[in-house]
């Protein structure tokens, strides 16, 4: 097939290449918060403000919760908030899990975990997306050809217009295929696709710029925002193979106009030291300082990112401050120049 846009691989190996979908854009819905109850469980630490927390208002925000079961084994849980207490039984929503913790961090013991929320039913965690006008290959074809119901699940890739592949993600169980109206040799495949990993329409906006070639005018970056500018960032990182070095002594200036999170910082400076539409590769303060050692960075509006970056409150993983990020850029030898 020439120029697919989308692959689907079961495994290492793609099964068919597809001209189109349907579906697949649109707003993520969040997967369910699962509740669990900790039976067994003294409270202690972090824990124990939260569950008193909670008695008093009803609910109360915890973060990451790692628990040691009889077994020996330890789990962790993440994004938890607690929802209450009786007795040694403490109720717990989180982001996921339980899952299996090799950390080694502090865990509190308990007797056992028993999930108390029901499954969500399918027709609410996933939905229908069509990939259209497929060329099926391999087990797909397979399958196709000695009329099984459906197949197993499987990945997607979105793909350039050279082939290379812009995004890959899961996909899912493929549930029923038709003659495409494209071609009589083509196929459209219906898969039972997470309603998760739907992809907001901004961020089809970005790998549609950067199907053919890397987008050249200064500035396209800013016409994104959220999820879409992060996949900007992204792309420039990793189609910035060939760009101009980094010379010691060089002067860069940084427009800092619309420079108010993290990934803002991160697409203007890379325009500022390589080019549009190319990125650095590294994110933390420190590295950037070292990989601009010995250069001037003449940050214009930066008041504009003192007022926004790193603003608090501080959480686990949270992105760096402008402090930390101006701190980290002269500690590893850049001069920085404020304006």
């Amino acid at each position: 097939m020439r120029n697919p846009r989308y692959a689907l691989l079961s495994g290492l190996y793609a099964v068919a290449l597809c001209k189109d979908v349907d579906g697949l854009y649109g707003e993520p819905v969040p997967p369910p918060r699962p509740v669990h109850e900790v039976r067994g469980c003294e409270p202690r630490g972090e824990l124990a403000r939260a569950v008193t927390q909670a008695v008093v208002e009803g609910t109360a925000p915890l973060g990451t919760l790692h628990v040691r079961t009889p077994d020996g084994l330890a789990w962790c849980f993440t994004g938890v908030r607690v929802l209450g207490a009786r007795g040694d039984v403490v109720t717990v929503e989180s982001a996921d899990g339980p899952r299996r913790s090799y950390t080694g961090a502090p865990a509190v013991p308990c007797g056992n975990l028993v999930r108390v929320s029901p499954p969500e039913p399918a027709e609410r965690t996933h939905t229908d997306v069509t990939f259209v006008g497929c060329s099926p290959r391999g087990g797909l074809r397979d399958a196709l050809a000695a009329g099984a119901p459906e197949f197993e699940a499987v990945r997607y890739q979105v793909l350039d217009a050279l082939g290379s592949v812009h995004h890959e993600a899961a996909a899912g169980r493929i549930t029923g295929w038709d003659a495409s109206p494209r071609a009589h040799d083509l196929v459209d495949l219906t898969v039972a696709f997470p309603r998760e990993g739907l992809v907001p329409h901004p961020v089809r906006e970005v790998w549609e710029l950067w199907r053919h070639a890397r987008p050249a005018e200064a500035g396209t970056w800013r016409r994104f925002t959220g999820a879409a500018r992060g996949e900007w960032l992204n792309q420039a990182a990793r189609r910035s193979a060939g760009a101009p070095e980094i010379a010691p002594g060089a002067t860069y200036h940084l427009d800092g106009a619309d420079v108010v999170d993290e990934d803002s910082f991160l697409c203007a400076l890379g325009e500022a030291v390589h080019g549009p539409g190319r990125a650095l590769g590294v994110g933390a303060p420190r590295a950037i300082g070292e990989l601009l050692a010995g250069t001037t960075l003449v940050w214009r509006r930066a008041e504009v990112a003192r007022r926004c970056l790193g603003v608090l409150p501080y959480t686990e993983g949270r992105p760096p401050t402008f402090g930390e990020l101006a701190d980290g850029l002269t500690a590893a030898g850049v001069r920085l120049v404020l304006g």
